[in-house]
């Protein structure tokens, strides 16, 4: 057996594509569930069939899923849910900090599964997520990671030398537009870390400790510090 499946619905309407053509992957909404399969509100005037073999799992009138637009045998064009027999799950011609286009799959245990370029699937971590996300929501992302097994590990921000530049400058203006401190420290909820910088924990815990080599600031459990403001207490 595969591992689990994330969950394709979306119950918002609203955002359901009808322009798909065949090899796109799009939001469409179940119309008709028959036994042969689910018909999904495609094109004016024409549906388009999920049949039963081609669903991760049974679909239900009236919910929204993400399929695969394809060929059958007999050359009629279907739909399928199980991205993953057409879109590839292990990297080609990709690297770290590449920006790609990506579409929300729906939410797993780890966090959320995204089509990358309409060709592979990768996968966005929850704790690096601080932005509502819905099933067929289109996002801007970047590579964080290839692993071993050639797997895509997805980000919602940059991780280069340019974004670190950048944050750390940020964060050293901050500290100096308030006093010389900030509460906002390695243990700090990555919420809070979010609102003011938009950036991940991680991330932030990265700025942090390039700062703190540079000797620009001191850093405790409770604050940091400008390392001239610490130094002139």
């Amino acid at each position: 057996m595969r591992p689990s499946k994330p969950d394709t619905r979306q119950h918002d309407p609203a955002l359901v594509s009808t322009a798909a053509e065949i090899g796109d992957c799009a939001l469409l909404k179940a119309v008709n569930v028959t036994k042969a399969g689910t018909f999904m509100q495609w094109r004016d005037g024409q549906d388009l069939l999920v049949p039963v073999s081609q669903q991760v799992s049974p679909m239900v009138a009236g919910e929204s899923y993400i399929v695969y637009l394809l060929l059958d045998p007999q050359q009629r064009v279907i739909g399928s849910s199980k991205l993953y027999k057409f879109l590839d799950e292990r990297a080609k011609n990709m690297s770290p900090g590449e920006q790609v286009d990506l579409l929300i799959v729906g939410k797993t245990d780890l966090g959320y599964k995204a089509v990358v370029n309409g060709t592979h699937l990768g996968l966005l971590y929850k704790d690096e997520v601080f932005q509502r996300l819905q099933t067929g929501d289109r996002v801007k992302g970047y590579i964080k990671t290839i692993r071993d097994d050639r797997k895509i590990d997805l980000g919602l921000q940059r991780q280069d030398d340019k974004a670190r530049s950048e944050l750390t400058g940020r964060i050293l203006e901050f500290l100096s537009k308030n006093g010389g401190s900030s509460t906002l420290t390695d243990y700090s909820p990555p919420e809070a870390i979010y609102k003011r910088y938009q950036v991940s924990k991680g991330n932030y815990k990265k700025a942090l400790g390039s700062l703190y080599k540079q000797r620009l600031i001191s850093v405790s459990k409770d604050k940091i510090e400008l390392v001239s403001a610490a130094d002139s207490k």
